[in-house]
């Protein structure tokens, strides 16, 4: 690409500019004639004035604005402009001109408001044969980013007016609906405080394109920072824009734009810009306002961008060539033109290169055969939409699980009997064990459930619920409390193109950790931990142990006593390897999440809760499923299952084969 950097700086009172072409051309440097960093900061006002009045710059303002052009532009700068400028039209190119700026103060002039002389709209903001980008110093290599399908958008929702979300979203469905642009399941809500925000970029799939929605500002050191979330107080939390920046830089490999549509995410401070500090840590660009902005002004600005990024001819994946279209449509209404501006990293504006790619509409996630949309209750629909984590329980009667249950019941109390033991018809299956492995010892407890389980194993398929479920999972984290692998079966059998993981308690406190490859045909036990991509892959957490998935199971010691739930409770921590620890309970905490067979009733199912959730509320959109008999709606809907925290499950009450007809006739 044909560049030119042009060089501010301030000379005492004076402001000095030069500049270097990207065939190793040097100018020298001249006086920005007539203006100094005082008339500067002037013209920077009556700008802002006329944004907030919604008013094109006019009268006085523009005039200044045009010397300003002519003094920027001046000597042999503007010799060298002429000459790339012609070299860049002769190759059907645009002239990228970043400007270099050492000041703070000068860093908050729109130099992009500079007008061509006699023209009333000649702003080098929205030229069409030139981008204007702020350029900053870094270290770090830049190259395009292959798109071979959409291109990958993760919003960031800080504020609670989920109304900015629905405007973007509502801007963008046309292209979504092409397959040209993919909105990630978006940050929102509790969310978006630490460390659950780090936890969830940290384990989310990976965009190309992080849109911030929030404000900005300085911390009392004059740092720039972004607000987070507030805190159940209602106290604002600051992240500062370093750390963000070196959070962002570590998580993805494939993000290469930041879009801050915040009301002051492009105001600069004592080191740098919010955006600029950005792209210095690594982050190809950034598009941040300089002004505050109206939010209808910010939409609009944001939906030219996207729309020239992925589907004009002659700005597909070049950043810069978008914001010079994006302020194009907003010139000719107001100076709010000026407001957003563009910091990119290198020498080239075409972040993302999207010759080759392959639109894909996405499919669509209700509708199919048998059963309709309506049939489906509406919040776990919404939740079937995205990605979320399953947790399958053992308090729903499911033909396998009733007989489970009513075998080791029933030969418990026979051998309780028999030992002359009183009656235990009401006590709970964990307590029946517990009494009997103190009585007769662990090893005939052992023997004793592992006789009946198999007669299970072998009489039954899956439940039908864990097959019409399982066509909905999708990759990520899945949690499962029945000792029998019956979701691991399902998985294996209608995701044979994925990496399966299943981890199971084993003993002496030890884990196990199984993995199924694409296409194998058994699992195998692993010791050394390949790297997690739980954008692809799916891992099944035995909270309760059981039976292993193999051809040839193995029974490692499940949960079954009471002592072995309460020692359960303390080895929670183990069972996760700590290779693995931040991006599986990352992704636990962050996505929605279905329940079902869940009782809050049950002291290891709310201990269960938990130990997912760290203590935090369920992530928004969580769903319990809840059987006829399960008579706990409030404790689900108003006191979130015992967990902290405002946010709560959303209750569904409907007969289990209904559920299951229901799912199946929905396409996953």
């Amino acid at each position: 690409m044909i560049w030119m950097e042009i060089e501010i700086r301030v000379d005492g009172d004076r402001v000095r500019v030069a500049a270097r072409g990207s065939r190793g051309e040097r100018t020298r440097e001249h006086e920005l004639a007539g203006f100094n960093a005082n008339k500067l900061m002037s013209f920077r006002v009556a700008v802002g004035n006329a944004i907030a009045r919604s008013e094109p710059l006019e009268g006085a303002t523009l005039d200044q604005a045009r010397a300003l052009h002519e003094a920027l532009l001046a000597g042999e700068v503007r010799d060298l402009y002429v000459r790339l400028g012609a070299v860049a039209g002769d190759q059907k190119q645009r002239l990228l001109i970043r400007l270099m700026i050492d000041n703070p103060k000068l860093k908050a002039i729109p130099w992009e408001a500079a007008c061509r002389p006699n023209a009333n709209l000649g702003f080098l903001a929205s030229a069409a044969d030139v981008i204007v980008a702020r350029g900053v110093n870094s270290v770090d290599p830049w190259q395009p980013r292959e798109i071979r399908r959409a291109l990958k958008i993760l919003p960031v929702l800080a504020i609670p007016d989920r109304s900015v979300l629905d405007g973007l979203e509502s801007a963008l469905a046309d292209h979504v609906a092409t397959g040209a642009i993919e909105i990630l399941p978006p940050i929102e809500g509790d969310a978006v405080r630490n460390p659950i925000l780090f936890e969830r970029l940290r384990s989310g799939p990976s965009p190309h394109v992080l849109h911030f929605l929030g404000h900005g500002g300085f911390d009392r050191r004059r740092n720039p920072v972004i607000r987070l979330a507030d805190d159940d107080d209602g106290e604002a939390t600051l992240l500062p824009i370093e750390v963000f920046a070196e959070e962002l830089r570590d998580c993805s490999d494939t993000m290469r734009l930041i879009y801050l549509q915040a009301c002051s995410g492009g105001r600069p401070g004592v080191f740098a810009s919010a955006a600029e500090l950005l792209v210095r840590a690594g982050i190809d660009a950034a598009v941040a306002h300089l002004w505050p902005v109206k939010s209808e002004i910010a939409r609009a600005a944001a939906l030219d961008f996207y729309t020239h990024l992925i589907g004009a001819r002659g700005g597909l994946g070049d950043v810069g060539a978008s914001s010079q279209a994006s302020r194009r449509t907003l010139v000719a209404k107001s100076a709010d033109a000026f407001s957003p501006v563009l910091y990119l990293r290198g020498p080239d504006a075409r972040l993302f290169d999207v010759e080759d790619r392959h639109l894909r509409p996405p499919r669509p996630s209700r509708g199919g055969r048998g059963a309709g949309p309506e049939d489906l209750p509406r919040p776990v629909a919404e939740l079937l939409q995205g990605p979320f984590s399953l947790i399958l329980g053992e308090a729903w009667w499911d033909e396998a699980t009733l007989e489970v249950h009513q075998r080791l019941r029933k030969s418990l109390v026979e051998a309780l009997r028999r030992a002359g033991e009183g009656e235990f018809e009401s006590i709970p299956l964990h307590s029946l064990a517990e009494r009997y492995a103190l009585l007769a010892g662990r090893i005939k407890l052992d023997r004793l459930f592992q006789r009946e389980l198999r007669k299970i194993q072998s009489k039954y398929d899956a439940p039908s619920i864990v097959d019409a479920l399982t066509r909905h999972l999708g990759p990520g984290v899945h949690t499962t409390l029945l000792w029998l692998p019956f979701l691991e079966h399902v998985l294996a059998r209608h995701h044979p193109d994925r990496r399966l993981f299943v981890i199971q308690p084993a003993q002496d406190g030890r884990r196990l950790v199984m993995v199924r490859n694409p296409g194998a045909d058994d699992w195998e036990e692993i010791d050394d931990l390949p790297r997690l991509r739980l954008e692809e892959d799916m891992v099944i957490v035995r909270v309760f142990g059981g039976y292993s998935p193999e051809e040839a199971p193995i029974l490692t010691r499940p949960r079954i006593t009471e002592d072995d739930h309460i020692q359960g409770l303390f080895e929670l921590r183990y069972i996760v390897p700590p290779e693995w620890e931040n991006a599986i309970m990352g992704w636990i905490r962050t996505r929605a999440v279905l329940c079902v067979g869940m009782s809050a009733l049950d002291w290891r199912h709310r201990t269960l809760l938990r130990w997912c959730f760290d203590q935090r509320p369920p992530p928004p959109g969580s769903v319990a499923v809840l059987a006829e008999e399960q008579a706990e709606d409030e404790i689900w809907t108003k006191r979130g299952a015992g967990l902290p925290g405002a946010s709560t499950f959303t209750v569904v009450r409907m007969e289990m084969s209904a559920l299951v007809s229901a799912l199946r006739g929905v396409d996953p």
